[in-house]
């Protein structure tokens, strides 16, 4: 038998070295027909523009059917797979009553035939099948080998698909306008733009192919790479000849041998001359290289793999350098697998029309921060061909997650319409800035923001806030390449303090660990969600806490409008000890002649266990502050920031509203102050149903404010709390928005102020 998991590994890696869908497709069929000792290999792929299965590749039948034979989703054993998703292992195909024989295609001789559906994200993609002469089911190790090749095609499927489509052909090489890529929607609105991509800096498996044009230019950009990475090694050789063995010295005169020899600057300049740009070109070739010292038996020579990888990601960096010199145009969409939270500071200068992640979720901090600052954004979309799309015109449907490309005329008219009445609908909403946030019957309700960045204080002032929610002071500290001083941070503080006094400034400790990371000061856990973060690094870093809650006191003085907020709490006695440092810190500021009051001080309910402590915790703080995005993550466990579950993450789950409904009626019964700063405050939907539960007072990002106080102004507090009482007896969250959508459109309220993608021409 056939050593099936070198089989798999080497389909894979030349799957993944392929240019386009049809040299990836024949690669595998032809792989498998050899490596399996089957007479026939075959891929079918589903077409949805033509609603049937296409011949995309075989190894065994008629070349000519290739592109030509399709069947419908009703028509013989692929037809079949594809209904049920599940393997067909048959001994005599012909007998089936499902067989249906395509003349030409040449199947007559073969008996045995196992057809195994091809399947991503839930998606059918189409159908995978080997045949054989005689009759006779092919072994169990044989159909769960084709399973497992099955499921690390369909990715490479899926891309090669999405890459296909930027062409504008349909699998049969039809014509196809309005190509659609969905992933999440991060932050509501419609952008158009060309796409300016941001790549990942020195990582050789994100490099994909670009075709050029300008052949001697790429050659002179990887000549040039090449030149500054020999003058950096041979400087790294002089400046450490006294400090180094002879032995390690010898590792870097390696280095500059490799990029001395002419067979791998000979090999990548081969591929930049087939008009390949010159990233995909070395990353292909050091790829190469990486392979041929793993497969090694020499321990020694396997080692050199990782000095190869090192060697390319150098070159590779000042490739990535040459290109990152074309600043970011106005109106652009930022687009690449994740975007920094450090570009949204350099944004302040640059109009940005939207931003396409192809990581991520709906509660990721670029989203959050993309909210903050109304750019249409979408995340997740995973198959995203996205280092393809430099220079392209997109547009984004920030209500619905979906990216569009290729866009018909009647299509662009359509999104234009929408953009315009969504520019009127803000401009009506405007009107609203000075009223009070207060529903029907009067009840009143504090609604304030939550900010980070410095363009956060003019757009959350031009709202009518009631004050600040939740400062993410982690965004300064994610800004430079240390941790700023007291001094510095007194200063940033100071800023905010003063932008809204005599307003309240609800300012949370350095919350970093999770998702949100400081070069200098890195996290490297197996599960970051779950390890250290938030209140866990700063008592086991009281110096860090220390001149944080000095810099924030300093910067009160005077104003007293400060609060303070201890995040990812889980006991009294994490409480206790913070407690204790913020009062000694008063103390050596008063002591220094500085004249500080305590500020009230609070903590964010977002973990299981601070549910159950919301009483324990009243007789220590002054207020509550429920951050709905990690509670609603560790309470579903949903990694928040992964596409792949994203649809399984939602705050208006059934256990969730419960676990709300307790912390409300515990704060109320301890008669303290309970607010939610989370993403769900800032949800039409979510906003509607926390009042219902009984929250007074909801911090969102500025962007969402106007809308929120608008829909708020429109409802009962009688009526509000009835609805919630309803949903709490509700088991699916679909049928949770689904009823409240019902409920807020029979009293009145347009689905526009509910955040729903609206429709041109309707208000």
């Amino acid at each position: 038998m056939v050593d099936m998991l070198h089989l798999l590994r080497s389909v894979v890696e030349e799957v993944n070295s392929s240019r386009d869908l049809h040299s990836s497709l024949k690669t595998v069929v032809s792989r498998i027909r050899a490596g399996m000792n089957v007479q026939v290999c075959s891929v079918f792929l589903w077409d949805a523009h033509v609603n049937r299965y296409v011949l995309m590749a075989t190894d065994g039948l008629s070349q000519d059917a290739i592109g030509k034979v399709t069947l419908t989703q009703n028509q013989g054993l692929i037809g079949l797979v594809g209904k049920r998703e599940e393997p067909l292992n048959l001994s005599d195909a012909t007998t089936h009553p499902n067989y249906f024989l395509v003349p030409g295609l040449g199947e007559e001789p073969y008996k045995g035939m196992l057809v195994v559906p091809i399947i991503h994200h839930r998606k059918l993609l189409g159908a995978i099948s080997i045949q054989k002469t005689e009759a006779g089911r092919f072994a169990d190790q044989e159909e769960a080998f084709m399973v497992t090749l099955s499921a690390q095609l369909a990715g490479v499927i899926a891309h090669a698909e999405a890459t296909g489509a930027l062409s504008g052909l349909n699998l049969l090489g039809g014509e196809q306008k309005d190509v659609r890529f969905t992933g999440v929607a991060g932050a509501q609105g419609i952008a158009i733009g060309r796409a300016h991509v941001l790549f990942p800096p020195a990582d050789l498996n994100s490099v994909r192919f670009r075709k050029i044009d300008d052949i001697d230019a790429e050659l002179k950009l990887f000549d040039k790479a090449l030149s500054q990475v020999r003058s950096e090694l041979k400087s790294t050789i002089d400046r450490l000849r006294g400090e180094l063995r002879p032995e390690e010295l010898a590792l870097f005169n390696v280095y500059v041998g490799i990029l001395e020899d002419a067979a791998l600057g000979q090999a990548v300049t081969e591929r930049i001359h087939k008009g390949e740009w010159a990233q995909s070109a070395l990353a292909n070739v050091i790829r190469g290289y990486i392979e041929h010292f793993d497969s090694m038996e020499d321990v020694y020579l396997r080692e050199r793999a990782s000095d190869i990888r090192d060697l390319g990601r150098r070159v590779l960096s000042h490739l990535q350098e040459s290109v990152a010199e074309v600043r970011i145009p106005d109106d652009a969409i930022l687009v690449g697998e994740e975007i920094s939270p450090t570009v949204f500071a350099e944004l302040s200068s640059i109009s940005i029309a939207g931003i396409v992640c192809t990581q991520g979720s709906a509660n990721s901090h670029v989203a959050i921060l993309a909210r903050a600052l109304d750019i249409p954004t979408i995340m997740g979309v995973q198959e995203l061909p996205w280092q393809e799309l430099q220079g392209e015109e997109l547009v984004i449907d920030g209500y619905r997650g979906h990216l569009f490309y290729r866009l018909s005329q009647e299509k662009r008219r359509y999104f234009e319409q929408i953009g315009l009445e969504e520019e009127a609908r803000e401009a009506g909403l405007e009107s609203l800035r000075d009223e009070p946030g207060q529903t029907l019957d009067g009840m009143s309700i504090s609604l304030m923001v939550n900010t980070g960045l410095q363009t956060d204080i003019i757009r959350s002032q031009g709202r009518g806030a009631d004050g600040v929610g939740l400062y993410r002071t982690e965004v300064p500290f994610m800004l430079r390449d240390r941790f700023p001083s007291e001094e510095e941070q007194a200063s940033i503080y100071r800023t905010q303090l003063e932008a809204f006094a005599p307003l309240p400034v609800t300012m949370r400790m350095l919350d970093v660990g999770g998702d949100k990371s400081l070069d200098y000061f890195p996290i490297v856990e197996d599960n970051p969600f779950l390890g250290w973060r938030g209140i866990r690094v700063m008592l086991d870093h009281p110096e860090l806490f220390m001149v944080q809650i000095r810099g924030m006191l300093r910067a009160s003085e005077g104003l007293n409008n400060l609060k303070v907020m201890l995040p990812m709490v889980t006991s009294v006695s994490e409480v206790e000890e913070a407690l204790a440092i913020i009062h000694r810190a008063v103390m050596e500021l008063n002591d220094e002649g500085h004249q500080i009051e305590v500020p009230k001080i609070g903590v964010m309910i977002e973990v299981p266990s601070a549910v159950y402590l919301v009483k324990e915790f009243a007789s220590q703080v002054d207020f509550i502050s429920v951050g709905s995005n990690d509670l609603t993550q560790y309470l579903l466990a949903v990694d928040r920031n992964n596409p792949r579950v994203a649809d399984i993450y939602d705050a208006l789950h059934p256990a969730v509203l419960k676990a709300l409904k307790m912390i409300v009626d515990a704060g109320q019964e301890a008669q303290i102050e309970v607010s939610v700063c989370g993403e769900l405050a800032g949800d039409p939907l979510g906003a509607v149903t926390l009042v219902g539960l009984g929250y007074r007072n909801l911090s969102m990002s500025s962007s969402n404010l106007l809308r929120i106080k608008s829909v708020l102004r429109q409802i009962d507090s009688h009526w509000a709390k009835s609805i919630a009482s309803g949903l709490l007896h509700l088991d699916d969250p679909k049928v949770v928005r689904s009823t409240l959508r019902l409920a807020l459109s029979r009293v009145g309220v347009p689905l526009a102020d509910l955040g729903m993608a609206p429709s041109p021409g309707q208000h």
